[in-house]
Parts: C-alpha cells; structure tokens; sequence
C-alpha cells in the first residue's frame, strides 16, 4: 500500500490519482491523525507526506513510521509556491 498524508482531502485525492495513473496496486489517502485506521494490516511500501502538514505533524509522522519499518521510503511534497 501506498499512502498519501495531507489534511486537505481534494489535494490528496489528486496526488493518489496520479500514483494510480502510474499503476500503483493500492493507493489511499489519510490525515496526519487517522493514518494508522488506513494502513490497517496492510504492508506499507511507501509514504507521501503532503505541504499542509505543520512539522509538529511531520516529525511526529515520520518517528511513527520509522518505528514501523526504518526503511518505508517518505517522499515530502512541497508547495510550488514557496521559496
């Protein structure tokens, strides 16, 4: 599975879709918060961690996920805009 962390929930959709469109198998789309609900049992292959999260959020994430499995890849998305 791999799963897109974003808190607006149209910004993830649009970066599952375009992981789909690269024939991902399993894409999902989760809050900072209810990630854990989304993984469920399923095995994590990689994470994409979107530019809304505050990095309170952020690092709290990526600890939650390194205790998973050190080597899940985390891909940070930023916003185009910033400098």
């Amino acid at each position: 599975m791999i799963m897109v962390v974003n808190r607006t929930a149209s910004a993830a959709e649009n970066l599952k879709e375009l992981i789909e469109f690269m024939d991902a198998p399993h894409v999902c789309t989760a809050t900072p918060t209810g990630w854990r609900e989304e993984v469920g049992d399923h095995r994590l292959e990689a994470v994409f961690i979107g530019p809304d999260l505050d990095d309170k959020d952020i690092h709290a994430l990526v600890d939650d996920i390194g205790q998973m499995d050190p080597n899940i890849p985390i891909v940070m998305i930023t916003d185009a805009q910033e400098t």
